[in-house]
């Protein structure tokens, strides 16, 4: 019988946190290989909507919440440490829909999964080949700039009364994210990049 790390082994596992390049990076390799591109962000609203309160307990309580409501939650009500681990709660349930998706499609070309739900104690088991994954992270710097740049978060921190406070949370969090990603995956034996303008600008 095939085991679970053989029947994903035409994988290839891109997580990390956000501002990192990871979108930028699977869709160049895809293009440029002929690989198929998975990106685990757009699958998010398909994934609560498959979410079971026994199943996927994190995931179920939040889905029918608004942006807001979820945002709210997190930048006003926990530290920076408890909305970390809200996080990892709800990538993990994630991470079991996301292999139902891989598992489903063809395997005719290698796969490209991208995502910052991809962690690394998740993905590890699965390998055959450690070379197939890579776990990608801004330095703060980078990514308080890039995500400065996208239009799509001044529109949430708008419905803050302290949009500035709200943002500097966010970026705490996605920090600490961040620096748990690299401790884990290295903890692991495995593969972590720091990412900063001078890495990033030949992507662009």
């Amino acid at each position: 019988m095939v085991n679970l790390a053989q029947q994903l082994s035409h994988i290839y596992w891109i997580g990390g946190s956000p501002c990192a390049g990871k979108t930028t990076i699977g869709r160049k390799l895809a293009a440029e290989y002929g690989f198929t591109y998975y990106k685990c962000d757009d699958c998010y609203d398909d994934h609560m909507f498959r979410s079971t309160p026994y199943q996927h307990p994190n995931m179920y309580k939040i889905k029918d919440q608004t942006w807001n409501q979820v945002w709210s939650t997190q930048f006003c009500s926990l530290t920076v440490e408890e909305q970390i681990e809200d996080v990892v709660r709800v990538y993990e349930e994630q991470f079991s829909l996301i292999l139902e998706d891989l598992l489903s499609r063809p395997k005719t070309t290698p796969i490209i999964a991208e995502g910052a739900a991809l962690l690394p104690h998740k993905v590890a088991p699965l390998l055959t080949d450690l070379n197939h994954a890579i776990w990608m992270v801004p330095t703060p710097e980078f990514q308080i700039e890039h995500y400065k740049k996208r239009d799509w978060i001044h529109r949430i921190l708008e419905k803050y009364y302290d949009p500035d406070l709200a943002f500097s949370n966010w970026m705490r969090r996605d920090n600490g994210f961040a620096q748990k990603v690299v401790r884990d995956a290295e903890n692991i034996g495995l593969r972590a990049l720091i990412v900063d303008e001078t890495l990033c600008r030949p992507w662009l």
